[in-house]
């Protein structure tokens, strides 16, 4: 733009600066918003300082760059309204509610491998058996393998963990969507876990996909960070990492490596819908009940092709 084009645009007038000078330059505001303005002018070439007092942090700025630095500041808080994320759709209670039926329905479905007219022909068409998976081209035992549990402590305890992830993913993106993060997970995770293994391996449990969930919420909540500073970013995953470690040493049946996997998996797909939902906003009611279904039908395919190989 050139200056004959700014001219024509017409600059503030002078109660315009004044309010915009009172709410940039004259209130004091927290620490990390100062420095967030600083950095803001400071690509900017405005001149300016960072003040302290007892109320709080102000920018001072040279009288002949007042007008300069509160437009500028005025342009990048309306580009980075939206930013950071308002990820909450759903009140806690009633996505809790949901979420807590959703598991009952799947312990009662899954317990269905612990019959032993069924135990043995289901392990052994819908285990994470990598040699099918690899060479034989049996691709739905990536799904199958999270629906299969050793024994019923095994299946409680996921269930009872995957539980509260679900709660909080749910209540970040929608119940369809988190759902669907979290089965494309588990399924991530459990391919990846086969290519590195590449030899006799096998693995059942829905743990990698409870583990994917965790990477999405981690990496959901370092998008939500208002500044994606270094403390901002370790910290969720410092914990989601230190979780992973307490859960993989506390249990009989763990399989690092497809935790591991889904953690990473959970993490990328949990950036990647960050991002979107930053352009486009979260899917409309029809569109999340419509991932639910996919979600849904996705293992029910699965084992129907599972049952006919």
């Amino acid at each position: 733009m050139n200056e004959h084009d700014k001219a024509g645009a017409g600059p503030p007038g002078l109660c315009d600066y004044s309010a915009l000078a009172e709410k940039y330059l004259h209130r004091p505001v927290s620490e990390a918003q100062a420095e967030i303005w600083s950095l803001v002018l400071t690509a900017r070439d405005v001149p300016h300082k960072i003040l302290q007092s007892l109320q709080g942090y102000r920018i001072a700025v040279p009288p002949d760059h007042v007008n300069l630095a509160v437009v500028e500041l005025e342009e990048y808080e309306s580009e980075n309204r939206e930013w950071p994320l308002a990820l909450e759709v759903t009140p806690w209670y009633p996505n809790a509610r949901s979420t807590f039926w959703i598991i009952l329905i799947l312990t009662a479905v899954f317990s269905a491998s612990f019959s032993d007219d069924w135990r043995g022909r289901l392990i052994a068409i819908g285990s994470g058996n990598v040699d099918s998976i690899l060479h034989d081209g049996q691709w739905w035992r990536l799904v199958t393998a999270l629906t299969l549990h050793a024994d019923p402590p095994h299946l409680l305890g996921n269930m009872m963990i995957g539980g509260l992830m679900m709660v909080c993913l749910c209540s970040l993106l929608g119940t369809g969507l988190g759902w669907g993060i979290a089965l494309l997970s588990g399924v991530s995770g459990n391919l990846i876990n086969a290519l590195v293994h590449g030899e006799a391996h096998n693995s059942i449990g829905s743990s990698t996909a409870i583990f994917g969930a965790l990477g999405a919420i981690m990496a959901l909540q370092t998008l939500g960070a208002r500044r994606l500073s270094l403390r901002n970013s370790i910290i969720p995953i410092g914990a989601g990492l230190a979780l992973l470690g307490f859960l993989d040493t506390h249990g009989k049946h763990t399989d690092l490596g497809a935790h591991l996997f889904g953690f990473i998996s959970g993490m990328i797909l949990g950036l990647s819908a960050g991002q979107l939902l930053k352009a486009s906003a979260l899917p409309c009611l029809r569109t999340d009940h419509a991932i639910g279904m996919i979600t849904c039908l996705v293992p029910i395919l699965a084992w129907l092709i599972a049952f006919r190989y």
